[in-house]
């Protein structure tokens, strides 16, 4: 994570500075229209294609931000850019590629009392990587659906905690092209998945969170969501 957290320092240090303008521009309000969110993220999981398992890691800065069409649903979009290694891989250029990724998010709240709420989540998510290595090159595209039931409670008005179970539907391919042509379809390994997650809550519509996976994936996140 500290080697994931270098890689975007600049980004960390615009986002500092902008926070108290984004304060001062928008006062805070019990009605929230916007939600938006930082995060940086870095997970480990494996996959599984015709030649056998691969472990792969998989490090990625994203935004998203939700609509809030009703008190109960919302939607939003998510873009980021992704870095995935696959040390295993016997190919050169599949060790290491980057691209990005672009997703469609559904939020329901079918239960949102003061202290705590129930939401459920569904996602789906395109991601695209490239590798280049002399004359060998790889590009990755896969698709990510997931399901998950999330638990709120908050003991008090500057915390949350909360816990999460996913389902993931995936589906890929590798693309090889030069010394090395060929075409592997993979999916995932697991398809069960759990979040256990801390929401600190600095000031009114300002959260920071931070976040552990297990299940298909395992790792975690920081991430800096504001409500407009």
């Amino acid at each position: 994570m500290l080697i994931l957290l270098s890689k975007f320092q600049i980004t960390f240090l615009c986002f500092f500075v902008l926070l108290p303008l984004s304060l001062q521009a928008y006062p805070s309000s019990t009605s929230r229209l916007l939600d938006f969110s930082l995060s940086i993220q870095s997970q480990s999981s494996k996959t599984v294609s015709p030649v056998g398992t691969n472990k792969i890691n998989i490090d990625q800065l994203g935004i998203n931000w939700y609509e809030h069409f009703s008190h109960y649903f919302h939607a939003g979009l998510e873009v980021g850019y992704i870095e995935m290694t696959q040390a295993n891989n016997p190919v050169i250029s599949a060790q290491y590629t980057s691209g990005q990724f672009a997703g469609l998010l559904l939020r329901f709240t079918p239960v949102k009392k003061t202290n705590f709420s129930l939401l459920l989540d569904l996602n789906y998510r395109y991601n695209r990587t490239e590798g280049n290595s002399n004359s060998q090159q790889t590009q990755f595209s896969w698709d990510e659906t997931t399901l998950s039931a999330e638990f709120q409670y908050r003991p008090g008005n500057t915390v949350g905690l909360y816990a999460a179970a996913e389902y993931l539907k995936l589906s890929g391919e590798q693309r090889d092209s030069g010394t090395i042509t060929q075409l592997q379809d993979f999916s995932e390994k697991e398809q069960q998945g759990y979040r256990f997650g801390l929401q600190l809550v600095p000031y009114q519509g300002g959260i920071i969170g931070l976040e552990r996976f297990s299940g298909y994936r395992n790792g975690g996140r920081i991430y800096f969501r504001r409500q407009f």
